[in-house]
Formats: structure tokens, sequence, C-alpha cells
């Protein structure tokens, strides 16, 4: 994750030596920027209650959206640095954390301020979730929620009354289906279709599976999960303004560096092949800012970055195209592309076509040599009948090999002899 290197968080840090620290992780100076940020934001809205007199009317949350993550985690910390999961008393564990529905992914943290309605420093044993929070909201501003609204109010447990309980609680999330009742847990692997079942009273770190021993109860958590779900319904932005204002605000570029493939990759391999440090980017058609699959990263000579057109706001259509200067005249005889190198095939050519020049602005009207690659993951070629003089480069792209939108590359590579 990343903030933007003007985010006033950082002020806070900025003249210290440890942030100026080449040698320490730019992960671990974004993680202190925002945990600063955030208390200190926290404490600006609580002084200025005070000050507008507002304090004693205001009901306060403060919670979070996800479980625990393992940030930092090494030999000596598994469980991250921090071990958000992990009780510091007992050592017992939550399984799982954020991005999952095991107790790790699902407890948070949820404090409640409200003076001289919510007494100081009590603690409740209640369970609930967020979709209470606006049933909560809606009791204690006298109004009244939608009756098809799943959550329900906890404003008893706010003021030390007795509180209704939920009958079971239900959640979807990626590859997991999760359905809690009382203290059963039961959550479904989609990708495996395995359902496992988890007595939370005795087994709070969901080690052990019990559905075999407890056949009855695992199918009425799974007939809940069969009522419970509802087809997701697809969507499109309308004005992708606000999404990309967050998206930047949460990726940012305090490191600037583009998102790296780690998993084994091919590369571009040729006696001829034109060094990436002597070719230069003139011009493209787009490229994707908002998660730094920039155009740049075409001629960049690494094989774990990514060139892909604009599609998060606004997506542009084929066709696409890069204009490449080769940093001198060569004969060029052939053109090497090499398909983005991730588990994606979004945006790998299909018909693409070449054309030489000696002036970046002016291009034949007609291709210089076509060629139509295939979705495979090596390198691939386009070859020209005879070498073709010309110091600048276009690549137009017509089609992609899944019949998107969009165009992506791991390398475009230029094989070719100097013409000094």
């Amino acid at each position: 994750y990343d903030i933007p290197e003007n985010d006033p968080a950082w002020d806070l840090y900025r003249d210290e030596d440890w942030i100026k620290d080449p040698n320490i992780s730019q992960d671990i100076k974004n993680y202190a920027a925002m945990v600063s940020m955030v208390d200190y934001n926290v404490g600006q809205v609580l002084d200025l209650l005070k000050e507008l007199g507002l304090e004693k009317d205001t009901v306060v949350f403060f919670t979070g959206d996800n479980g625990g993550q393992d940030r930092f985690r090494s030999k000596d910390h598994p469980r991250g640095f921090f071990g958000p999961n992990v009780n510091p008393k007992s050592g017992v564990e939550y399984r799982g954390g954020k991005g999952n529905l095991f107790e790790g992914g699902l407890k948070i943290p949820f404090i409640v301020r409200w003076p001289e309605k919510i007494e100081a420093g009590i603690t409740s044993d209640s369970v609930f979730y967020q979709p209470d929070v606006f049933p909560t909201l809606a009791e204690i501003a006298g109004s009244k929620c939608p009756d098809d609204l799943d959550g329900m109010s906890f404003l008893p447990t706010l003021l030390g009354k007795e509180q209704e309980n939920h009958k079971f609680f239900y959640w979807e999330f990626g590859n997991q289906v999760a359905v809690r009742a009382d203290d059963w847990k039961a959550i479904l692997n989609r990708k495996e279709n395995i359902w496992a079942l988890y007595d939370l009273s005795k087994d709070v770190s969901e080690k052990s599976d019990v559905s075999v021993a407890n056949e009855k109860i695992l199918e009425k958590l799974k007939a809940i999960a069969a009522r419970e779900h509802t087809p997701p319904r697809t969507g499109n932005y309308s004005d992708r303004t606000l999404h990309e204002r967050d998206r930047w605000a949460k990726w940012g570029n305090s490191n600037g560096q583009p998102q790296k493939f780690r998993g084994k990759v091919n590369k571009i391999k040729h006696k001829n092949l034109i060094p990436a440090k002597k070719m230069n980017l003139i011009s493209f058609s787009s490229d994707n800012i908002s998660n730094r699959r920039l155009a740049k990263y075409a001629i960049d000579g690494d094989s774990r970055t990514i060139w892909h057109t604009r599609w998060s706001d606004r997506t542009v259509k084929h066709p696409h195209q890069i204009v490449i200067d080769l940093g001198a005249k060569y004969q060029v005889s052939s053109v090497r592309y090499l398909v983005r190198q991730d588990g994606g095939w979004n945006g790998a050519f299909a018909d693409v076509q070449v054309y030489i020049s000696d002036d970046p602005e002016q291009f034949n009207s007609e291709p210089d040599v076509t060629g139509k690659f295939k979705k495979d993951k090596k390198s691939q070629s386009i070859d020209f009948d005879e070498s073709k003089e010309g110091r600048y480069l276009k690549i137009k792209i017509l089609s992609e090999v899944n019949g998107g939108t969009w165009a992506s590359a791991a390398e475009i590579g230029v094989i070719g002899v100097s013409s000094q």
C-alpha cells in the first residue's frame, strides 16, 4: 500500500533521520505516517467537538472494516511484528486475517464514546457486526429502518441494557462463505466446494474441523447460507472521478515504483536486440496511472513490469499505439513481443501493425509489416520480409487475444543492426 508523497501525515516525520534512511523499508515509513495520521485526526475531531460545545451531543464510533493483518512478518514474528491476531498474554491466535472470513479477518476494534450516555471504561461481550451500525444510528435519531435490512440496533448494549442477539451472521467474501449461529461457525471454500465446521467455544483458533461429528448442525448452517445468498448485480460507473481520487489516496506515489510480478518470467533474447537503455518513449495512446501500469514499462527491459492501457477511468478502446525512439537509425528485421507475465491475459496483443520512419510525426499510411500474436507467455515475433531502415517505430494494436478492449505488454523488443 502507499500514500501520496504530499500527504500531511509526512509532516510529523519529515525531518527525522530514519525517514531519510534509504535502508529502512518504505512500507515501514508509510505505516508510521498512516497510524500517526489516524491518531492525530481523531484527536482533531474530538477537540473540535469540545470547542463547538457539541461533545455531549455527539456519538463517536471508532472501528475498522477488516481484521488484523500480519504486517512485517519475519522468522521472529511469524504473525506480524505487532501480532494483531495473537493474544499477547495467552498466545492464543485467531486464524487468518484481513481479506478472509476466519476469525482473524472478522474481529475488529469497536470503540464508542458518548459522554454522560455511555459509562466510560466499560466493555461488552455482545456479538454484532457492521450492518448493525445503521440501525443503531437510526434508533438514536428516532428514525425507522427499512424492514429488509439485515442489521439490528445495539443501542441497548451501549446504554448497559439487555440486548437482543442475532440468530445468525452471514458473510460472503471472495472464495469464502461463512455462517455463524451461537458459537458454531461454518465456512465454505468455494474453490474446492468443501465446508468446515468449528466450535468457537472450544476452538477460537479454528484449527479443528468438527463437521463429521456434527452433521446436523452443519446442514442447518448450510441451509441458512443457501437462503441468505443474493446473486450480485453488476453495475457501471457514470463518473469515476471520485473513485480515482480515492484510489490515488490509497495507492499514492511515495516510492514511485512499478508493481512487479514476483514469479517466474520469460525474457526477450537475441544477439541483435536493441538495448532498452538506448530506446525512449515518444508517445502512446494511453496508460493506466492509478495502478502504475505505465507505457514506459513496455520498453524498460524488465519483464516483471507491465504497460496497460487505461481502464480505470473511461476505458480507452482499440486501436492502441505506442511510438518508440530507437536512439539511432537501425536496419530493423523483427519486432518482439512479451505478453504480461503475471496470471492475466487482459490486453495481450492479437492483430498488430508496425510502421518505421525517420520522423516520429510522420509514418506511411500503410504498415511496413503486420502480424498476429498468439496466447503465449513466451517471446513472440513479427518478422520483416526484408530489413527496414529507420529510427522511429510505431506499433498499432488492433485487437486483443480474448476479444477485450485493452492492450498490455511486459516488454516490446526490437531486433536490428545499427546503420552507422
